[in-house]
């Protein structure tokens, strides 16, 4: 196999690294035979970010630092990049698929004459998987280019975790100013977060499989039952104006890793688990046992949740432990 250096794009969310970012290193780690990557962060008065990724995760970091790089903007981003990658003949880049991996990828992919994998999810041997037709597929594709841009489905990996041998080393350099089309001038968060679903032990989302509006009453009923709960929702359920925008869980929405999640009608499109699948219990309930879904919970219940749900609430209001307590303390 051809000597080849990964590279991890490091994204930033109010001045702090995101656990996407750490993810990452799982990932490159599999592809690689668990070879360190390097990490490229770009910014402005960064270099405590890459310290901090560096004495992790035990990886080398380059900072690629300039006033026009503070916020994300994806020509000055690319064009910093190239001046690094141009370099290397072999080498993979890795980034989250999030807003920004998704929309600097495809740039970053044709500058460099590579390949462009994106929504990835696993890797075996060199061959890329990533879900299709809503999750209920995998397909494997295997890039035959030297170099590679790769965006990874945020918790198709876990953080990076355990003790490193040495902390990474850190070089900075300055990134060359050139004046492009556009600039950014800042970023304003989406009024739409919740900071609830962020901070619940427990979420209990719906989707368009919950039939109609009125049976959002069922999902907050079972909500309740669960100290530090939050009501969730699937993209197409607050499409139909069902549930506020933002309570919407997934590529587009939050990113939520729970102690539990109960997904009501939720078919389980991959835009949608990417958002929730480092909860560590998933219960799934759908009437659809071909349902994606199904392929990510440990628990799967094939019914009606409005049949379900009563029955479930009804249990618990006899004090039966058909939960375990440690959901209910």
């Amino acid at each position: 196999m051809q000597n080849r250096t990964i590279y991890i794009i490091a994204e930033l969310r109010k001045g702090c690294i995101t656990q996407e970012t750490y993810e990452l290193v799982s990932f490159a780690r599999a592809v690689d035979n668990g070879k360190k990557p390097v990490f490229l962060l770009l910014g402005k008065k960064v270099e405590g970010q890459a310290r901090e990724i560096s004495q992790k995760t035990g990886c080398d970091s380059l900072v690629l630092t300039a006033d026009h790089l503070e916020h994300y903007n994806a020509l000055s981003y690319t064009h910093a990049l190239i001046e690094i990658l141009q370099e290397q003949t072999a080498c993979w880049v890795c980034l989250p698929h999030t807003s920004m991996g998704y929309d600097l990828a495809p740039r970053l992919a044709v500058s460099l004459d590579a390949a462009c994998v994106t929504g990835v999810e696993s890797v075996r041997d060199v061959a890329l998987g990533r879900p299709i037709h809503s999750g209920r597929f995998v397909e494997e594709i295997v890039p035959n280019t030297p170099r590679v841009v790769v965006t990874v489905l945020p918790g198709a990996y876990r953080p990076c975790e355990g003790a490193i041998d040495a902390v990474g080393t850190v070089q900075v350099r300055e990134a060359a100013f050139t004046e492009l089309p556009s600039r950014t001038l800042g970023s304003l968060e989406s009024a739409y977060r919740d900071s609830a679903l962020k901070d619940a032990e427990v979420i209990v989302s719906g989707g368009r499989g919950i039939g109609k509006k009125e049976n959002i009453s069922l999902i907050k009923e079972l909500a309740a039952v669960f100290p530090r709960s939050a009501v969730g929702a699937s993209r197409s359920a607050c499409d139909l104006g069902w549930f506020e925008r933002k309570q919407q869980i997934g590529t587009t929405g939050l990113t939520v890793s729970p102690k539990l999640y109960i997904a009501c009608g939720i078919s389980g499109a991959f835009q949608h688990v990417s958002g929730m699948r480092g909860a560590q219990t998933i219960v799934a309930i759908n009437t659809d046992i071909h349902a994606p879904i199904f392929q990510v919970a440990h628990y799967c219940v094939v019914e009606d949740l409005t049949t379900f749900i009563p029955v479930l609430l009804e249990e618990l209001s006899l004090g039966r432990s058909v939960v375990p307590q440690k959901y209910l303390d």
